[in-house]
């Protein structure tokens, strides 16, 4: 099924610094960066309120997707994807996409862009609901062991002290000698 079936894509505003230094507030405004999770700044209203998937337009990291969720503004760098079908999960989405978009991506005159147009015409498997549920259970898993630092990391730490000690345990056992 292709992106065009799947959701309804837009841009968002030009914002100027100056608009984010005059109007700040609690709500994100995300752009085309992906440093501090593509957050340009935050000011006084928002254009969104939900779970959205959002996409880098332009530059170095164009088809770069994120999952959003809450109240918040995009910039024209940047796409938003809400859903229109329910015959595929929000998450099962970003995950696909986080896997092709980059594909998309046209690099021609030295700036790597990903317009709307492109990303209307991604073709995007549908598995049975119960499938897409259980492809993001284990991506969901491996993305907090390997972006979550305060879950993946100590988990990750603890495993390795118990083999640590384990072997530790293991090598300085010895027999008595009388």
């Amino acid at each position: 099924m292709r992106m065009s079936e799947i959701g309804n894509l837009q841009r968002g505003k030009v914002y100027s610094k100056e608009y984010l230094r005059d109007n700040q507030g609690n709500y994100p405004v995300y752009s085309s960066q992906t440093m501090n999770n593509g957050e340009l700044g935050r000011i006084s209203t928002y254009d969104f309120d939900g779970t959205y998937l959002t996409w880098t337009t332009d530059g170095a990291y164009a088809g770069t997707i994120f999952k959003r969720k809450g109240r918040f503004s995009i910039t024209n760098v940047c796409g938003i994807i809400s859903m229109k079908s329910n015959l595929i999960t929000l998450d099962f989405l970003y995950y696909w996409l986080s896997l092709k978009a980059k594909e998309y991506v046209y690099a021609g005159m030295g700036n790597p862009k990903l317009m709307s147009n492109q990303v209307e015409k991604i073709e995007v498997p549908i598995p049975p609901l119960p499938e897409q549920q259980r492809i993001v259970t284990i991506l969901d898993k491996f993305e907090t062991l390997v972006n979550d630092l305060s879950q993946g990391l100590p988990a990750e730490i603890a495993a390795v002290q118990e083999q640590y000690e384990y072997y530790r345990n293991k090598l300085l056992t010895f027999n008595r000698i009388n």
